[in-house]
């Protein structure tokens, strides 16, 4: 549970802090202006996908009366993550690291919408049961009463 609301807090801070990172390390490792120009343009985009998928996160109420995230979350955050942070080295690599956090980006986003459905799917389904629960007769009728066969006598002009 610890790891699960660490990443529920981390992924609001990634939001800035993995764009800045990259900033940094084309500082320390970037060799030409053109990777200067990418990581310019890119880094934007990463602060807008990163808030994206914590938007969707934390809209499944799970996660925000839990304050932690799921399990499936955890490994999908931690995958593109790592890719961004392996991308801030810019290194021989670089290429196949910006490849992997695009791929860990759409991941997360289907992700975070495929939980987000599913939740709200069932919370759904639960007040239309209890809608169904409070609509239904709360006691069984009971069958009329037979009290056996009855004689009915047409009323006499008989005056006593």
């Amino acid at each position: 549970m610890v790891l699960r609301r660490a990443f529920f807090y981390w992924q609001t801070a990634a939001a800035l802090v993995l764009p800045v990172w990259l900033l940094i390390g084309w500082g320390i490792w970037g060799t030409s202006a053109g990777e200067l120009l990418g990581v310019a343009i890119t880094a934007p985009i990463l602060v807008v996908a990163l808030l994206i998928v914590v938007g969707l996160t934390i809209a499944r109420r799970s996660v925000r009366e839990k304050r932690a995230v799921s399990w499936l979350d955890v490994g999908v955050l931690t995958f593109w993550h790592a890719m961004l942070i392996g991308l801030g080295f810019f290194g021989p690599a670089a290429n196949w690291f910006a490849v992997f956090a695009v791929i860990g980006a759409i991941v997360a986003f289907w992700s975070a919408v495929w939980q987000l459905i599913r939740e709200t799917r069932r919370r759904v389904q639960a007040v239309f049961d209890e809608f169904q629960r409070v609509a239904a007769p709360q006691g069984t009728r009971k069958p009329p009463v037979d009290a056996g066969e009855y004689i009915v006598l047409p009323p006499s002009d008989d005056p006593r």
